[in-house]
């Protein structure tokens, strides 16, 4: 089962190093706004790509997109390629804390 995680838990889990961010929206979504040091790996990539990008399958890794319909797609593929310590996190249109890029009147 795959566990949702509050922004709350996972900015905690972030600042401690203990998880990894992971974006599944597209090149030019994470250009405009993304969550500092997130990894990106577009939805439509995940199984072709997550090996390279995502080497490790014990990290623990938070999955988002920009609403949480992607990202609960991605954590399923990703439980399927045997990553094993997956949350999702839902969108970053509800994530209240720093966001990298040039997202002024983006989202």
């Amino acid at each position: 089962m795959i566990e949702k995680i509050d922004a709350g838990t996972a900015i905690r889990l972030l600042d401690a190093g203990k998880a990894v961010a992971v974006d599944v929206r597209e090149p030019d979504e994470y250009a405009v706004g993304h969550i500092p040091g997130a990894k990106l790996l577009p939805l439509g990539e995940v199984n072709s790509r997550a090996a390279e990008v995502l080497p490790e399958k014990e990290a623990t890794w938070l999955v988002y997109c920009r609403t949480g319909r992607r990202s609960a797609e991605a954590v399923q593929k990703l439980d399927a390629l045997g990553y094993s310590n997956l949350y999702d996190l839902g969108g970053i249109l509800s994530w209240p804390y720093e966001i990298e890029g040039d997202f002024e009147g983006h989202f």
